[in-house]
Order: structure tokens, then sequence, then C-alpha cells
């Protein structure tokens, strides 16, 4: 019987990029250790849409967004990132870079999300994602954050961001407002991956263009 996944079609940011990340990733889990850190199962990504599917429906989703990318040309893709955003949730929180929004990349959103809402299901459970290394439980508000993508965050509600990790919310409130200098990169790849906890890309499934990555943890 096919069981549900989470997944999260993607872009990947050029090496440069991902190296700025994991270096403020590194400042973020300095402050507060319990946060992820991106590692071999942990890529620094940005996400175009999340939704559970069954795996015996991936191959027709991998067809899809391979289409979509042979007709958008993501790579050719200049993504602006003009700050750093940040979400407090009482003495934690998250950072992010904010990713200025553009007809290309809304366009490319907005047709990866209608391939993968044509196959998407709801009620996705703990069970759909890679599970932590540690043991804890996948969090309430990851799998709703997943069920809720549509409309929350798909549409006109798209808000384009590359996440950075957690901290403290005093660590937090001083990087919002530290001095910053904006900077664009180009993607690299689209990929499809499986989700794991706070929407972490864990378990690459499928990449365009180039060989589908290591499969890294599995669930």
């Amino acid at each position: 019987m096919s069981h549900p996944i989470a997944i999260d079609v993607l872009l990947e940011p050029d090496p440069v990029t991902q190296a700025r990340a994991r270096e403020l990733n590194a400042a973020l889990r300095a402050d507060h250790p319990a946060g992820f850190a991106f590692d071999a199962t942990h890529l620094p990504h940005v996400t175009l849409v999340q939704r559970y599917v069954y795996e015996h429906d991936l191959d027709a989703l991998l067809a899809g967004i391979a289409s979509v990318a042979e007709t958008q040309n993501p790579l050719a893709l200049s993504l602006d990132v003009t700050g750093v955003q940040v979400r407090v949730d009482g003495d934690t929180g998250s950072a992010s870079w904010r990713i200025a929004p553009s007809p290309a990349l809304q366009a490319l959103a907005d047709d990866c999300l209608a391939t993968a809402q044509a196959l998407a299901i709801a009620g996705g459970t703990a069970e759909a994602f890679v599970r932590n290394d540690d043991g804890s439980p996948i969090r309430d508000s990851t799998l709703r954050y997943v069920e809720r993508f549509v409309p929350d965050h798909s549409g006109a509600n798209y808000a384009p961001h590359l996440t950075l990790g957690h901290a403290r919310a005093a660590f937090l409130r001083e990087l919002e407002v530290a001095p910053f200098t904006a900077f664009a990169f180009a993607p690299v790849a689209v990929g499809v991956y499986q989700l794991g906890n706070h929407g972490t890309a864990r378990r690459g499934i499928w990449r365009w263009p180039g060989r589908t990555p290591d499969p890294g943890a599995r669930p």
C-alpha cells in the first residue's frame, strides 16, 4: 500500500549562496544549539510548493515538474535577497532571507503548484516526513504548514524566502535590525525533496537538471 509523503518542490541556490547560508546558520546555532544545522541532509533552499502526495504518484509529479522546468528555464532566474526577516514565537524563533517577488518566480511557483495540486492529498501525518535524527516528534506546526500551504502560502500569498535557522528571540531581533547588503543569486537546480521537521529539505528524490541527489536520511 502506498503511503503519503511530504514533498517540497524547491530551488537550489548556487554554492556561494549556500556557503553564506551555512555560515549564518552556524551563527544561529551558536546562539541556539537545538536549532537545525545545514548538513548533508539539510539543504538551504527556496520553496516553490509543499504538499502531501502518495508515493505511487511521485513519477507523475516528477514528470510534471520536469515539464515545467523545461518550459520556464528557472536557472535563468535572478533572485534578489533584500533583507533578513524573523519570526519570534515566545523565547525562540526563526530567521530567513527575504526574496523579492518577481513575475517569473511567481509563474514558476504557480505552475509547480498546479502540477502538485493535481496529485495532492489531505491529512498527512508525521509518517510522511523524514524522522528526526534524535527521535523527537515532527512538530504539529510543520504538519499544519504543509497541509495549509494552499492557500496560506501559495498564489497571491506566496512569499519567497530562504530559511536560515533558529535562535533565541533577542539574537533574532538584533539580526533583524543589523546592516544588510542586498545581493542576488541564480538557482542551479530544481529539486523535489522529502520534508523534515521545520520544513527542512531532508531527502533528495529528484533533481533537474542532473542526476538524482544522494537519498541521505530515509524515513
